[in-house]
């Protein structure tokens, strides 16, 4: 009843939406106008971002960015789901950091929450779209997180300080300065609490800097960055354990640690109405995580990934237009080694040890033309090799090998037809190719083979509607899956499926109702099965692939009601899902739920404000992942109670 309230008094809704139709995004990894591309865009920008009460950047795409959020580990580090992938659902959404894929190439979210808030100038969410240009693991679709140096001759800085529930503190600053013809930014954020529950603490370090030189027809940049991430592990509790004591812990020795670092150098130069660029790219994860139960599990786990992206957008004119042809390269390394031992103590005598590397080389090609004034048409193609290798060096001793030829297509149009009123289509082909956790072989005998790839082809249809402040998108979609890589409990092993099916309808409206008032409201219907195929010897043709909520829906209210004071208002819901494990569809429901966060902020000074954030407003009680018992039961991670924080801010624009 709570969210059907506020679904009804922001049915028109978005301050989490840009609203001019001559936005700039890099959705063809070149700067491009979204009102002219093919596709559906959702554009979260940074003055959204500012204005939620949330700070974690997870939290803020599934407020904005109409896509599921689960938490399978009582950690921060929350799996990102677009489009309904369930368990998968990171391994089907690609994450990147300025056109830089984020994504991992193991069973972990990409690390969202070691990107500094304040150095985020917008969010591009692109659903369904992304193989031809960047490769494997964007079924669902990408989102590519945008960093940009502040104008020429500007100055931008900023402090925040914020302290709250759960013993929570957290500073983030940062200072950027632009000149003609060199800048720079650093920004540092630092996160310390206790967490919801008992054993939940939970810290976290970043740092990020930035050169750029700007040049007569071109840019250049160098990026670098580091985090550090020490958590506490309060495991699952089962739901009588839940009823008791939703904040108790029955492992309080676990714990994880996680590290990381990465470097990009990059330029761009225009020649004409032609443009090149290049991104080499290197990044570092460590990371070791110990749990108590059975004796003792340690594990210990070092990737590295390099990658080269050479492209260019090449200008055309002909029947009175400009046209483009986007030519690149996508050349990457990943490198990964993990063991497993009783202890930190023992690691010296692991009873596993794992190796693997994975080569992938790719040439794409992707052409938009004008067919006529208001009809623009986009083909791309993709040819990528991939070589990947995976050795247990202890037990099953075992060396696997595979080389796979993958392709990627997409064909796209979109008439406008006047008057703000616009609509598209679209139909493509993507692939996924296993990550090494998922190749990983725990017991004998192990598969001779390494997983065969996914592949999806699907099509979109869609109509958008964006003038005077008021903008709407309604699609629907549908995505045929061959190969699905998906974890089977009865062979404790990834599996590819029989086939499955991804579908559902969305609509995002953002309204500009007065100068003081905006307002938004998202929705998708999301219906993912098995087309046909047996799990655990039961047919499952026909039933609901779990962890899908069969609803997503967000709401918000942004009202200045004074010169220097604005009201936030955000609401979330998450509909009913199958559990874990339940692939037979046989047990009961994962309950919905709504979560409502409240900020009130103040501007006191010329540079100065502060805020009150109220998180879960009426204390829901709720899960966002949970695993059927095979029984009578489940087991789940309780999620945040209500909490209050406050926060005072120093910026300089």
């Amino acid at each position: 009843m709570r969210f059907a309230v506020c679904a009804f008094v922001t049915l028109f809704a978005g301050s989490g939406f840009a609203q001019d139709d001559a936005v700039v995004i890099t959705a063809t990894r070149f700067s491009d106008l979204k009102r002219e591309l093919p596709v559906g865009v959702t554009i979260i920008t940074a003055d959204a971002l500012r204005r939620s009460a949330a700070t974690d950047l997870p939290e803020l795409l599934a407020l904005f960015g109409l896509l599921h959020i689960r938490n399978n580990a009582g950690t921060p580090n929350q799996q990102i789901d677009l489009r309904g992938f369930g368990a998968t659902g990171d391994q089907n959404t690609l994450v990147l950091l300025d056109g830089v894929r984020l994504s991992e190439n193991e069973l972990v979210p990409a690390q969202l929450n070691a990107i500094p808030l304040e150095s985020i100038e917008r969010i591009e969410i692109v659903r369904g779209a992304g193989a031809v240009l960047y490769g494997g693991g964007a079924t669902g679709g990408t989102i590519n997180i945008v960093t940009r140096p502040a104008p020429p001759g500007s100055t931008r800085g900023h402090a925040v300080g914020r302290a709250g529930g759960f013993g929570t503190t957290e500073l983030r600053a940062g200072i950027e300065r632009q000149g003609e013809r060199f800048g720079g930014a650093l920004a540092f954020s630092t996160e310390d609490t206790e967490g919801y529950r008992r054993n939940n603490r939970y810290r976290q370090a970043n740092v990020a800097g930035r050169l750029d030189a700007r040049l007569t027809e071109g840019r250049a940049w160098l990026k670098l960055g580091a985090h550090e991430q020490r958590l506490r592990l309060p495991g699952a509790l089962t739901e009588a354990q839940i009823a008791a004591d939703p904040r108790q812990t029955l492992t309080p020795d676990d714990w994880s640690e996680r590290s990381g670092a990465h470097a990009g150098l990059g330029a761009m130069r225009m020649l004409g109405q032609h443009e090149l660029a290049a991104d080499l790219a290197l990044r570092r994860r460590e990371a070791s995580a110990f749990f108590a139960a059975f004796g003792g599990f340690f594990t210990d786990t070092r990737a590295d990934v390099w990658s080269f992206t050479p492209r260019a957008k090449l200008g055309f004119d002909a029947f009175g237009r400009s046209h483009e042809l986007v030519l690149g390269a996508d050349l990457e390394r990943w490198d990964y080694d993990t063991l497993s031992a009783s202890a930190p103590e023992a690691a010296g005598t692991p009873f596993s040890r794992r190796a693997g590397d994975q080569d992938s080389r790719a040439l794409y090609a992707q052409a938009s033309v004008w067919l006529a004034t208001a009809t623009r048409i986009v083909l791309g193609a993709r040819q990528q090799r991939t070589e990947e290798r995976l050795a247990e060096q202890v037990f099953p001793v075992d060396d696997r090998r595979r080389t796979h030829s993958l392709e990627a297509y997409e064909a796209a149009l979109r008439h406008a037809f006047g008057g703000g009123l616009s609509t598209y289509a679209k139909y493509g082909k993507s692939f996924r190719v296993a990550t090494f956790d998922e190749n990983a072989c725990f017991f004998p005998p192990c598969a001779p083979q390494l997983l065969l790839p996914q592949t999806a082809t699907g099509g979109e249809l869609g109509v958008e509607y964006e003038r005077r402040g008021l903008r709407a998108r309604l699609s629907a979609y549908r995505l045929d899956l061959d190969n699905e890589i998906y974890f089977s409990p009865l062979v404790f092993a990834n599996v590819n499926l029989a086939p499955t099916r991804r579908s559902g309808v969305e609509l995002e409206t953002a309204w500009r109702a007065l100068r003081a008032l905006e307002l938004r409201f998202a929705l998708a219907l999301l219906d993912a099965r098995f087309r046909s195929g047996e799990y655990g010897g039961v047919a499952v043709g026909g039933n609901r692939v779990p962890l899908v909520p069969e609803a997503l829906a967000t709401a918000g209210v942004s009202w200045t009601f004074a010169p220097r004071s604005r009201l936030n208002v955000d609401a979330r819901y998450v509909g009913r899902q199958r559990f874990d494990n339940d692939q037979a569809n046989v047990f009961r429901h994962q309950p919905d739920y709504t979560l409502v966060d409240v900020k009130l902020e103040h501007a006191f000074a010329r540079r100065w404000s502060a805020a009150l954030e109220v998180r879960n407003v009426f204390d829901e009680r709720y899960f966002s992942y949970g695993v059927w018992d095979l029984g009578t039961s489940y087991s789940a991670f309780p999620q945040p109670g209500r909490a209050a924080y406050l926060s005072l801010a120093y910026r300089i624009d």
